[in-house]
């Protein structure tokens, strides 16, 4: 009688299942219960969330006024596009927002970066506060 698990037709596919298979058939080990709202992902989340809150509401006014204030790059008192650099044109698809004060796409991944690395350097310090180093 057949399984259900496919069977490997290659040799290929026979030496890639000898590599998976760990453990006798039929024990699963230690069953961990999936839970959702762990303490890792609050605080990741939590953090993620500040950031992007904190990114949107008080260092994005701030910086589109220091873009404003420096201008756009120039030589010999011409832009870059306007001294025949095509490339130098910008990407509008990217930059387009619906939302009021233009936080767009590449600001939401740079925030939430930010908030990633922010709630994962909390999770480390707070797991070497509790082994004692």
């Amino acid at each position: 009688m057949a399984s259900c698990a496919m069977v490997p037709r290659t040799a290929f596919h026979r030496n890639v299942a000898k590599r998976v298979r760990v453990g006798r058939s039929g024990s699963r080990g230690r069953v961990q219960p999936a839970r959702a709202l762990s303490d890792a992902n609050l605080v990741v989340s939590g953090a993620t969330a500040a950031m992007l809150f904190v990114g949107r509401f008080a260092f994005l006014p701030f910086q589109r006024k220091s873009i404003e204030k420096a201008g756009r790059p120039r030589q010999n008192d011409q832009d870059y596009y306007e001294a025949g650099d095509v490339r130098s044109a910008e990407a509008f698809s990217v930059m387009k927002t619906n939302d009021p004060v233009g936080f767009n796409l590449v600001d939401v991944l740079a925030w939430g970066a930010l908030g990633h690395a922010l709630g994962y350097a909390a999770l480390a310090v707070s797991s070497f506060q509790a082994a004692g180093l």
